[in-house]
């Protein structure tokens, strides 16, 4: 068998090795699933041999869920796994054309095919991912989004932002080290200079860098005459164009001033010009600025005196007025899709500002008509949010219910009390689907949370029960099991059928033995409580689904007791559980 040998392969636990039957089914399967794909991208969707092989590969998963239960695949760079296993490698003679290669390329992790999976389904997860085979930026939307949008009940997936993932990898606490102490620089020069031959006269005057950290402190200081001259630049800055040499020259001067009004002067000087790069969409030099200002003098690099701390504060904090960020919110709605790399800048500088900023991005979120600018405006609040949580809390106050999935992605990102908090609280927006995703999101986090959410149950949306449902039959509780069963026993006779066979089924996936002696009343008690509504048909089918989706020797009894009943409604529910497959997970509260 292959083992994968990639570092991210490794961190795969060999405890995970896979039976050799489960391994053999997993590729058979798979081969099936590549070939439909492949007929999938020579035939229109309603084709007979696009049906057939839907049908081929519904029926081969199914087969697959009755003895493996559900198949978990994680999706690498050419290849999938199952568990540490490859059971499937991507052709060299079309990788672009292959599924693999596109789920790989927008960022999904793994995905995990679920028992009940519909031909509905994979034929909506197959039109997604050819859509979006092809990159291209003008594109609006990926893979991972539409799936998200989808919401495929029986298809789930795991997923990295690949494309802005680099705006939430700066990690503050590992800048640069300041630079050394002169006399020690000075000492290292002169060591470096007696290694070199000398050059022509005058050569090294013209040819030394001012960034050279030989030039002392004193010459870089402001003469009054300087500090005359950069008040007159002040004032006339806008002749001036900022470029990077000139942001490195700001800093090295900006670095050695010990006189507090001159080092203002310097600031002020610099505050407008960061704001003259957000009216000229310089946004490259934009985030050069605010990065180098961050690295100078950062607390976890800097020793700078307090003055000088206070100072530079002042000035983010001048750079966090209403009127500034209303600027930026203005630009950001003004650029167009194609423009990645303006966006990507000013993405970067928007990291370094205050989160009060948050307020101002969010009519960029709902107005904007390009998913990328919302993604990254989106990230920004993420990120934002890391630093102080109450802007968004208050956005949530004002905007939570017009936001509706869009703060979802965001929320999706973020971790902590007060964010389930607001997730719970999106629960009950008006929006099925939203609510939908924020319990799914919910119980994802941590299953108990189902229990908080058990009132869903008697939601007016079929879907949001459903939805319930499915989340309590994730995993076993006793907590969901005693809730079940009290819902079960009060006024279930009213119900929806459909509605009470999957309140049994959960039952059966969530409980325990205590469960039977309730099951067993219902199954094989006598017809004259189908007056009272538990000796219908429906509830006695529930009951033999429960117990043969419990599995345990209390519920087998119970179920070969049925069997040889010589009542014709007890062995026709008893034929229910003919279909049955036992899976699931078992992790008690």
């Amino acid at each position: 068998m292959q083992k994968a040998d990639t570092k991210e392969q490794q961190e795969i636990p060999a405890s995970t090795s896979l039976p050799d039957k489960k391994l053999q089914d997993a590729r058979q399967l798979i081969n099936i699933f590549i070939l439909a794909w492949k007929n999938y991208g020579l035939y229109p969707e309603d084709h007979v041999s696009t049906i057939k092989s839907f049908e081929k590969l519904v029926a081969a998963f199914g087969n697959f869920f009755a003895i493996h239960g559900n198949l978990h695949l994680t999706v690498e760079k050419d290849r999938f796994l199952c568990e540490s296993e490859i059971i499937h490698e991507v052709s060299p003679e079309s990788p672009s054309e292959d599924i693999i290669t596109l789920l790989y390329r927008d960022g999904i992790k793994w995905v995990e095919f679920q028992e009940g999976l519909t031909l509905e389904e994979i034929a909506s997860f197959f039109r997604i991912a050819y859509k979006y085979r092809l990159f291209v930026e003008e594109t609006e939307g990926d893979i991972v989004t539409a799936l998200m949008d989808e919401e495929l009940e029986y298809i789930d997936f795991k997923a990295v932002d690949i494309f802005w993932q680099d705006l939430l990898l700066m990690d503050f606490s590992q800048l640069p080290p300041p630079a050394p102490p002169p006399e020690e620089v000075a000492d290292q020069n002169e060591t470096d200079q007696s290694q070199q031959p000398a050059g022509p006269d005058g050569e090294d005057t013209y040819a030394r860098s001012i960034a050279d950290p030989s030039i002392s402190d004193a010459q870089l200081e402001l003469s009054n005459t300087d500090y005359e001259i950069l008040q007159q630049m002040v004032q006339e800055e806008e002749s001036w164009v900022l470029t990077e040499d000139l942001i490195e020259v700001l800093m090295i001067i900006l670095k050695s001033q010990s006189d507090q009004e001159k080092f203002a002067a310097v600031l002020e000087f610099i505050s407008e010009e960061a704001i003259e790069t957000i009216k000229l969409e310089s946004f490259d030099l934009l985030a050069k600025l605010l990065q180098s200002l961050h690295k100078l003098f950062s607390p976890e690099t800097s020793t700078e005196q307090i003055w000088q701390s206070s100072r530079i504060d002042r000035f983010f904090q001048d750079l966090s007025r209403p009127e500034v960020f209303q600027l930026i919110s203005d630009k950001l709605l003004k650029l167009q899709r194609i423009e990645i790399e303006k966006l990507k800048a000013l993405g970067q500088a928007l990291l370094y500002l205050s989160p009060e900023i948050i307020p101002f991005l969010v009519p960029v979120i709902l107005q904007s008509s390009s998913h990328d600018i919302q993604k990254m405006v989106s990230l920004v609040i993420v990120n934002l949010c890391q630093r102080d949580i109450r802007p968004l809390e208050k956005i949530v106050r004002q905007h939570g219910t017009e936001m509706g999935d869009k703060l979802l992605f965001i929320l999706n990102r973020l971790q902590g009390d007060r964010i389930n908090n607001i997730l719970f609280k999106m629960c009950e927006h008006p929006t099925d689907k939203v609510r939908r995703k924020a319990i799914k999101i919910l119980v994802d986090r941590d299953p108990k949370y189902a229990q908080k959410l058990f009132s869903l149950i008697d939601d007016p949306s079929k879907e949001i029960r459903t939805c319930i449902l499915a989340a309590v039959a994730k995993h076993k509780s006793s907590t969901l099991e005693n809730l079940l069963l009290n819902y079960l026993s009060g006024n279930s006779a009213n119900k929806d059928p459909a509605h009470i066979l999957a309140c049994y089924e959960a039952l059966g996936r969530c409980g325990s033995n205590k469960a039977v002696t309730f099951l067993q009343k219902i199954l094989l008690s006598r017809g004259w409580n189908s007056f009272m509504g538990s000796g219908k048909l429906i509830f006695r089918e529930g009951a033999a689904i429960a117990l043969a989706l419990l599995d345990t020797p209390e519920a087998k009894d119970v179920l070969q007791k049925a069997s040889k009943s010589r009542f014709k409604v007890i062995k026709k529910a008893f034929d229910r559980t003919k279909t049955i497959t036992v899976s699931g997970e078992n992790t008690n509260d």
